[in-house]
């Protein structure tokens, strides 16, 4: 390893995790369009209530962008990795 460079890796594309996940990146904000953007968002609620401690946190607004009405959902979950789960099993 170079000692002027700490993040220098042997092997090639590797990444210390911490450095892409912020162990504090726990709010994920989703905007859902369409006529049935509020069931969207009830089967999602249901979701993220079903990954890890079950103690997400959800909440929902139906805001004007652009003329176009839009169900903006949050959801803030306990830790990082429940985040990440929520969104690899249902964010396409």
């Amino acid at each position: 390893m170079n000692e002027k460079d700490p993040y220098e890796s042997l092997a090639c594309n590797c990444v210390e995790v911490g450095t892409v996940i912020r162990e504090d990146d726990t709010v994920l904000t989703l905007d859902l369009c369409g006529p049935d953007a509020h069931s969207r968002f009830d089967a999602l609620h249901t979701a993220a209530v079903s990954i890890g401690s079950g103690n997400c946190q959800a909440s929902c607004e139906t805001v004007d962008e652009n003329g176009q009405t839009v169900v903006r959902a949050t959801f803030n979950f306990d830790c990082t990795a429940e985040k990440l789960i929520f969104q690899m099993k249902n964010i396409p």
